[in-house]
C-alpha cells in the first residue's frame, strides 16, 4: 500500500523538515501544504530542494483547507492511505510510522492517533475532556481524543469524494470527519496510543481557543437552533389546537389537551427528522420518538414529586429547572438517534 504523510504547516519553524527527512529516511514519501505562510519560508525552500512536494496557498487559509488541498493532490498522485501529522513537533516519526502500520492492519478503518489526557496542559485537557464528553453524549461516538491531528485516512471510491466535500476550512474540519467517519469509513475508527508531546508549553500552536473553539461547538451544536424553533412550532400549534378544539369542539380540557398533543407531537416528529436532524434511517422512528416522549413525562412527574410534594420545594422554580433539563435530555437523546441513522 502507497502510503504517504501529509503535513499541513503555517508558519513552520526549523523543525519541519527535520521530521520530513526522518520520515523520508523510513520511507515514507511527504507532502507539505504551505497554507499562506509569511514566516519560516526557509523550511518549505529547503524541502523542495530536497524534491519533497511542497503545495502552497496563496493565503492563509485554515487547516481544513490545507488538509483538502493535500487529500486531493495525494488521491490524484496515486497514494492509496495518508496520515496526516501536524506541522509543530508535536507527532513523532516513531508514531507516525505506527499509524502508518495500523493503516495496513486495519484496512479501510480511520486510524486515530490518541493522546494521553492525563498529560495534557490543563487548558488542553479541558478543552479535550468537554469536547470528546459532548461528542459522546450528542453522536453517541466514544473517543478517548477527539481533537488529535494524527490520522490514518484509507482512500477509498466514498472517502475521499466525502472528505473533500466535507465543511469546514479551519479546525473544524477534523470534528466533521469524525462526525461522518461512519459514511466515510464503514470499517470503523480505531484509536491507539502516541505520545503526547507539547514543545514551549504548546506556544507554536496556531490554534484559537475562543474562535476555533467556538466553530467546532457550533458543530457540535448545530442542530440546536433548529430543534428551538421547532419546539417553539409544536408549542404553538399544540396551544391553538387546544384552543380550537376546547372552545368549538368538546368544551372539555382532557379530549382537547390529548387531541392538540398528538397533533403537535406528530408534527414535531416529523419536522425533527426531516429539517432538524434531517435524518431518515431505521432509529429516528415515530416508535423511537414516541418511547422518549413517554420516557420524558414519566421523569417530568417523577421528579415533580420528588422535588415539590417530598422536599417541599418551590413549585414554580422547580418546574421550569426539570423543564430545562429534560429538554436538554430531548435533544441529546434525538440528536444520537439522528447520528446513529446518519451513519448507516
Amino acid at each position: 500500500m502507497r502510503c504517504g504523510v501529509l503535513i499541513p504547516a503555517y508558519q513552520p519553524d526549523g523543525g519541519l523538515p527535520e521530521l520530513v527527512s526522518g520520515l523520508e529516511a523510513a520511507g515514507l514519501e511527504a507532502v507539505v501544504v504551505d497554507d499562506g505562510s509569511t514566516a519560516g519560508l526557509e523550511a518549505f525552500r529547503l524541502l523542495e530542494q530536497r524534491g519533497t512536494a511542497v503545495l502552497r496557498h496563496p493565503e492563509n487559509r485554515g487547516k481544513g483547507r490545507a488538509l483538502k488541498t493535500g487529500l486531493a493532490y495525494m488521491a490524484g498522485q496515486g497514494f492509496q492511505a495518508a496520515v496526516t501529522a501536524d506541522a509543530d513537533g508535536q507527532h513523532t516519526v516513531e508514531d507516525i510510522l505506527r499509524v502508518a502500520r495500523a493503516l495496513e492492519e486495519h484496512p479501510g478503518r480511520l486510524i486515530l492517533g490518541a493522546r494521553d489526557v492525563a498529560q495534557m496542559l490543563p487548558r488542553s485537557r479541558a478543552g479535550n475532556t468537554l469536547t470528546r464528553r459532548l461528542f459522546q453524549i450528542l453522536h453517541g461516538i466514544r473517543l478517548q481524543d477527539t481533537q488529535t491531528g494524527l490520522r490514518g485516512i484509507p482512500f477509498t471510491e466514498s472517502s475521499i469524494p466525502g472528505l473533500l466535500e466535507l465543511s469546514g476550512d479551519r479546525y473544524e474540519y477534523e470534528m466533521e470527519m469524525l462526525l461522518y467517519s461512519g459514511r466515510l469509513f464503514p470499517e470503523g475508527v480505531t484509536e491507539i496510543p502516541i505520545e503526547t508531546i507539547y514543545l514551549n508549553q504548546n506556544q507554536s500552536s496556531h490554534f484559537r481557543p475562543l474562535a476555533d473553539g467556538m466553530k467546532i461547538y457550533r458543530i457540535l451544536f448545530r442542530d440546536f437552533p433548529r430543534f428551538l424553533c421547532s419546539s417553539l412550532l409544536a408549542f404553538g400549534l399544540d396551544y391553538a389546537a387546544f384552543n380550537a378544539l376546547y372552545y368549538l369542539v368538546f368544551r372539555r380540557t382532557l379530549p382537547a389537551t390529548v387531541l392538540a398533543r398528538v397533533l403537535s407531537a406528530g408534527v414535531n416528529f416529523q419536522v425533527n427528522r426531516s429539517v432538524v436532524f434531517r435524518a431518515e434511517g431505521t432509529s429516528y422512528t415515530a416508535w423511537n420518538y414516541l418511547k422518549l416522549a413517554l420516557c420524558l413525562l414519566a421523569l417530568n412527574g417523577g421528579a415533580m414529586y420528588l422535588l415539590v410534594d417530598v422536599l417541599g420545594l418551590p413549585a414554580a422554580v422547580m418546574k421550569l429547572i426539570v423543564e430545562a433539563l429534560l429538554y436538554l435530555s430531548s435533544f441529546a437523546v434525538q440528536s444520537r438517534l439522528a447520528a446513529r441513522a446518519r451513519r448507516r
